[in-house]
């Protein structure tokens, strides 16, 4: 039980410091210390020290010997190709679930389709931000299949907080919605080709609005 705990506690560690790394609180280059992290959290070394690793592995942070952590971060490039690996994950979610989705998961999406409606008409760029990762985190959990599912969650998390990708506009609100309605409306016909070509559409026009 102490074990789960510990690897629970770490994995929380692990997503706070991220999350500060993508937001850029902690600059490329910067160097790091268990102890600073320790003191901030109110923990011990131990689960820092597991939470930096795993942020290694993940190539955020480098661990150099005798010299410490270091904060790597996404470059602009890494962040485009993150588009171009995300466009062909969301792709065949949709595909898996406009085939494999339950009565209540094809509800669950059509009501994130119906916020995105309301948060529209209202020109809330924060909302239909958040609605959207809704939107599409309910796609992957059609899909029926845990790694990509895990690995979608990743991926939209490392854009979601970047600070080189841009907030949504205002005026950008209506060309989204209706991309929505794209990938939605193949779902509905049971068309996965016609949805992963909607999602396709969706991410490019993404890329395009991020200013990258």
């Amino acid at each position: 039980m102490r074990v789960e705990g510990q690897a629970s506690l770490s994995s929380d560690l692990a997503g706070r410091i991220r999350i500060e790394i993508l937001t850029e609180q902690l600059l490329p280059g910067a160097k790091i210390t268990e102890q600073h992290f320790s003191d901030k959290y109110g923990v011990s070394r131990t689960p820092v020290r597991e939470a930096l690793r795993n942020l290694e592995a993940e190539g955020l942070v480098e661990m150099i010997p005798n010299r410490g952590a270091f904060i790597i971060g996404l470059s602009a490039r890494e962040l485009k190709d993150l588009f171009t690996l995300r466009m062909s994950s969301e792709m065949q979610a949709v595909r898996w679930a406009t085939l494999r989705r339950s009565k209540e998961e094809m509800e669950a999406i059509e009501e994130s389709m119906d916020f995105m409606e309301f948060y529209t008409e209202r020109l809330d760029a924060k909302r239909m931000r958040s609605i959207n990762a809704g939107f599409h985190h309910r796609i992957a959990v059609a899909a029926h299949n845990r790694i990509l599912s895990d690995t979608l969650t990743r991926m939209q998390e490392y854009i979601r907080y970047s600070a080189r990708i841009l907030p949504y506009r205002e005026a950008d609100l209506p060309e989204i919605l209706l991309e929505h309605r794209g990938i939605f409306a193949a779902m509905q016909s049971g068309d996965p080709e016609a949805g992963a070509a909607a999602m396709q559409k969706h991410i490019e026009n993404s890329l395009l609005r991020t200013g990258l």
